[in-house]
């Protein structure tokens, strides 16, 4: 999904609402559900009540009988497409992957020249890794809709996951192409060029920094890059800008780290984990990679717990037992 550079297919959805009384509960369930209740006993055959309840129960999590209000929903009514969608969510988020894929072949069946329908069963396709079926369907669509940018999005990342670089890349630039605005594509366009050692791959991510400046994706991208090509100076300073933009994210603290750590500048590398532990309370990384430089620097005690407190949040961590282990001997 898009979260991992992928693409996700929303869709506006009109849903029974009441307002949130906290005085209007009926043995403790919320007062929308119970009002949506109320309703379904009065007409158990209203497939949108029975949409609206199905999506406040997926809002909150419950999954089971989410699926098993829009199962209904589409029993009465079974040319919604929205129905399908959100019960496809459903099966996904219950880690029941087959069922999601069989529910929008279902709704292909019934509307198969709907681009946002097809769109969304190739990407379910390309999360349980079948390629070949949701290349197919990209296919179908491109037909459909030649130079569609989502499309070539997905085409791009499944040719990127099949190790087709320069088929990969051919179809995220023609994405990019299309929508220019498209931040996701740059940075799977920026990881391609990467993986092919050209330095393109920069200006793909600054692209995706242009179109927004807050971007920690395509901050985090830029900082590995100069990372991975020896130029510590600007990693540091772009893992810098990330925990100005951002001082919760983790990974900015993690990263700059450990390269003061391996550049042997221990105070910095203990500040930023220790910034990491306090933003990070439950990240066993954070204590150990603390307790680490707190021995290196021959704080032992400090540094003892912090490596007990690695184990007690991951206890099969096997390089805080080492190292505890080392310290005992000691």
């Amino acid at each position: 999904m898009r979260q991992i550079f992928l693409l996700l297919i929303f869709f506006s959805i009109t849903a029974y609402s009441c307002k949130n009384d906290p005085q209007n509960q009926t043995n403790n369930i919320p007062s929308d559900v119970a009002e949506l209740n109320k309703l379904i006993d009065k007409s158990p055959d209203n497939a949108s009540l029975l949409f609206a309840r199905g999506k406040y129960f997926y809002d909150n999590s419950d999954y089971d009988k989410s699926i098993e209000d829009l199962k209904k929903a589409i029993e009465i009514d079974s040319m919604k497409p929205e129905y399908y969608h959100l019960l496809s969510d459903a099966y996904m988020d219950s880690a029941k992957s087959r069922f999601a894929i069989q529910t929008m072949k279902e709704l292909v069946y019934k509307y198969p020249e709907r681009i946002p329908s097809l769109l969304k069963l190739a990407e379910l396709f390309f999360i349980v890794k079948e390629y070949d079926n949701s290349i197919s369907t990209i296919n179908s669509i491109l037909y459909l809709s030649p130079g569609n940018p989502d499309a070539y999005f997905l085409l791009g990342v499944n040719f990127k996951e099949m190790g087709k670089l320069k088929e990969a890349r051919n179809s995220l630039q023609t994405s990019v192409e299309n929508n220019p605005e498209d931040i996701d594509a740059w940075l799977q366009l920026g990881q391609v060029a990467e993986l092919q050692k050209d330095s393109m791959a920069l200006t793909f991510y600054n692209n995706a920094l242009l179109l927004d400046s807050t971007s920690i994706e395509a901050l985090h991208h830029i900082a590995f890059y100069y990372q991975n090509n020896g130029d510590i100076t600007k990693a540091l300073e772009t893992y810098r800008e990330m925990s100005i933009k951002n001082p919760d994210y983790p990974s900015s603290y993690l990263n700059a780290g450990l390269l003061y750590m391996n550049m042997d500048s221990l105070k910095q590398a203990y500040d930023n984990f220790n910034i990491l532990v306090n933003i990070d309370r439950a990240n066993p990384k954070a204590y150990y990679y603390r307790g680490y430089v707190n021995y290196l620097i021959g704080n032992k005690d400090n540094s003892k717990e912090d490596f007990e407190q690695a184990l007690k949040i991951a206890p099969d961590f096997t390089e805080a037992k080492e190292m505890l282990e080392k310290l005992d001997k000691r």
